[in-house]
């Protein structure tokens, strides 16, 4: 019989999700002006510009927070076996090509600009996303969304990312592919992805495209 999540959490020493245990202050100081153009060289061709869509199945970095860009950028450049890897063919001789400073910068940049809500693929999946992300789902030990990525989705700073107005067919890969990606980088998400039945992923994501993604704070 599988562990309730909340006790298998207790097990491995992991707070519940909460504003004031995940933020603390922090602030990279990267220089947008500088981000803007690494961005446009390096990076806007996929992820897009202010206000601009992504590539499909590309995640927005607009209006993400600054810490969170970093670490992925860190995350992507480590070398295979190391704790916090990243897999990423594409990803990974771009991250290693950026010094700290120009991930800070990078990050800067993207997190001033705005992104806007997208349209769902299928519409008629947003209920069930919508009861998802709010609810969870009780009898299947599947935690709501909400709690770490808080009701209007926008995330909790530094940690929990932003998902509002985000591209959902990345959404949905990632949630169906999460161990294979990421392995156990990410606690709570490596034991809550296997959770997300593969039927639940796509509405999920549907319901995100449509949330409005608000200016970092």
């Amino acid at each position: 019989m599988r562990m309730p999540l909340i006790a298998l959490l207790a097990t491995l020493g992991l707070p519940a999700c909460s504003p004031q245990a995940a933020t603390d202050g922090r602030n990279l100081g990267g220089d947008p002006r500088l981000g803007m153009a690494i961005a446009q060289a390096k990076c806007a061709a996929c992820h897009g510009g202010p206000g601009s869509d992504a590539a499909p199945g590309v995640p927005s970095l607009n209006e993400q927070y600054p810490e969170y860009i970093s670490k992925q950028l860190a995350a992507f450049a480590a070398p295979r076996g190391a704790p916090n890897h990243r897999e990423s063919a594409v990803m990974a001789p771009i991250a290693r090509a950026l010094t700290g400073r120009d991930r800070g910068d990078v990050a800067a940049w993207y997190t001033v600009n705005w992104r806007k809500p997208l349209k769902p693929r299928n519409p008629a999946n947003v209920a069930l996303g919508e009861q998802l992300f709010l609810h969870g789902r009780p009898e299947d030990d599947l935690p709501a969304c909400a709690a770490c990525h808080r009701a209007d989705a926008n995330g909790i700073r530094p940690d929990f990312p932003n998902l509002a107005s985000q591209d959902p067919a990345y959404i949905e890969y990632e949630l169906k592919n999460w161990e294979r990606l990421r392995g156990h980088r990410g606690k709570l998400m490596s034991i809550i992805a296997p959770r997300v039945k593969p039927e639940w992923a796509g509405p999920i994501a549907e319901y995100l495209a449509g949330r409005a993604s608000k200016p970092v704070q």
